[in-house]
């Protein structure tokens, strides 16, 4: 049980410094603005692709917004 400890550890390392490598050097209202574009271009791939896909098409889908 103590390993799985270390490894949620790990996990939540390698998580915060990807976040962090991600979004360094913007301002809090520049990581709001990315995510709200971000949530609107995926809103608008959900909205034509109503009953999904696979995740290629997803991503091709995904390529082709602006």
């Amino acid at each position: 049980m103590a390993e799985l400890g270390s490894l949620l550890y790990v996990a939540f390392a390698l998580l915060v410094y990807m976040f962090w490598r991600r979004v360094r050097g913007e301002t809090f209202e520049e990581i709001l603005e990315s995510s709200e574009r971000e949530h609107h271009r995926v809103a608008r791939v959900l909205k034509k692709h109503p009953h999904g896909g696979t995740w290629p098409e997803f991503q091709a889908w995904l390529k082709g917004q602006p």
